[in-house]
């Protein structure tokens, strides 16, 4: 199976399952044709999940320095990076450099609406919208 078809075959099953899935490190080879689980393996996989705009947990599963010896039975969650509520807290607890945790946290997860930022208000309102 191709790189494209990869991704696609990811992406779809992501979205199947409400944009949130659970794949085993064995899957995910077996998509991206290889035999064998390694390090440029798991590489490849974690930049397959980025560049078609999924997320990947725990990270240490799919990074070669910390998971030194990848079993096939492993297992990650996958989720879409759409900007939705799930991704956003997933992001600010994986990513904290690179949003404003505090208000993620405490206007979605908390509930405190009057803690989002206005983007992040219209953001929950497309949400509901397309509910």
């Amino acid at each position: 199976m191709g790189d494209d078809d990869t991704v696609l075959s990811i992406s779809a099953r992501c979205r199947q399952d409400g944009g949130l899935t659970e794949a085993t490190l064995g899957e995910l080879r077996d998509e991206l044709g290889y035999k064998k689980l390694g390090r440029w393996v798991l590489a490849e996989i974690a930049d397959t999940l980025r560049a078609a705009g999924l997320g990947f947990f725990p990270p240490e599963r799919l990074n070669a320095e910390l998971n030194s010896e990848p079993r096939q039975w492993q297992t990650v969650w996958i989720y879409q990076r759409d900007g939705g509520s799930r991704a956003r807290v997933i992001d600010a607890v994986l990513q904290p450099d690179e949003c404003d945790v505090r208000g993620v946290l405490d206007g979605i997860g908390a509930g405190n609406l009057a803690a989002l930022s206005p983007a992040e208000r219209l953001s929950r309102i497309r949400e509901i919208v397309n509910a």
